[in-house]
């Protein structure tokens, strides 16, 4: 009985130990995965970091890219812009000129309707004709702003007048206008064209002697 007793201890410390060993290998082997997981996680971290700073490079050339992209769409916008401005200029130019010939065939329509008269028609009937197509002349340029400058009598004024020549006056003094050779005109308070004008030189020189 006694042997058999000490057997069964032998064996119970045998499974004991044998469990206890299985217990600490277990637990080895727990420590190694978990050692080998925390070593796999951190080797994995450094690419995570390489990625994420490659991503902030990309959004940062993606950013770039953008914004070239959208400078030239704006340039050419504006570009086209200023085509499109300069064209309707040109048109707005056009249609006025056109505007404005098409009222100036219609005088050379009654100049024609002059000239086509019966020749034996009397100097009193052309004038008429001729007034009443002046008329409209100085009526179309009326309409459009445009109006003579006042020249004769004024003193020379070369922002208005340009000089052609001198000529002696008993009825203007020196540097009068003292004889309108062609009209100027304004257009707006602009001058579209310079009077041409003979400017007083004062009395003739015999007249000055004498006196």
């Amino acid at each position: 009985m006694a042997r058999k007793k000490d057997k069964e201890k032998k064996v119970s410390k045998t499974e004991n130990e044998t469990q206890s060993n299985t217990e600490a290998d277990v637990e080895k082997e727990v420590d190694t995965e978990v050692k080998v997981e925390l070593e796999n996680s951190d080797q994995d971290e450094e690419p995570i970091e390489d990625e994420i700073e490659l991503s902030e490079e990309e959004k940062l050339t993606n950013r770039v890219v953008e914004l070239e992209d959208k400078l030239l769409r704006s340039a050419a916008e504006f570009d086209n812009y200023k085509k499109r401005i300069a064209r309707s200029y040109d048109e707005m130019i056009r249609l006025a000129d056109d505007r404005i010939l098409t009222e100036v065939l219609d005088i050379v329509d009654n100049f024609e309707r002059a000239l086509n008269t019966d020749n034996n028609a009397n100097s009193e009937s052309l004038r008429e004709g001729t007034k009443l197509i002046y008329s409209q002349m100085t009526g179309l340029l009326e309409k459009h702003n445009v109006k003579p400058i006042e020249a004769l009598g004024k003193p020379f004024d070369p922002n208005f007048h340009e000089a052609q020549m001198q000529v002696p006056s008993d009825e203007y003094d020196e540097d009068i206008v003292a004889l309108e050779i062609s009209k100027g005109y304004l257009k707006n308070k602009r001058v579209l064209r310079h009077s041409k004008v003979g400017v007083s030189s004062g009395k003739a020189k015999e007249e000055k002697s004498e006196e």
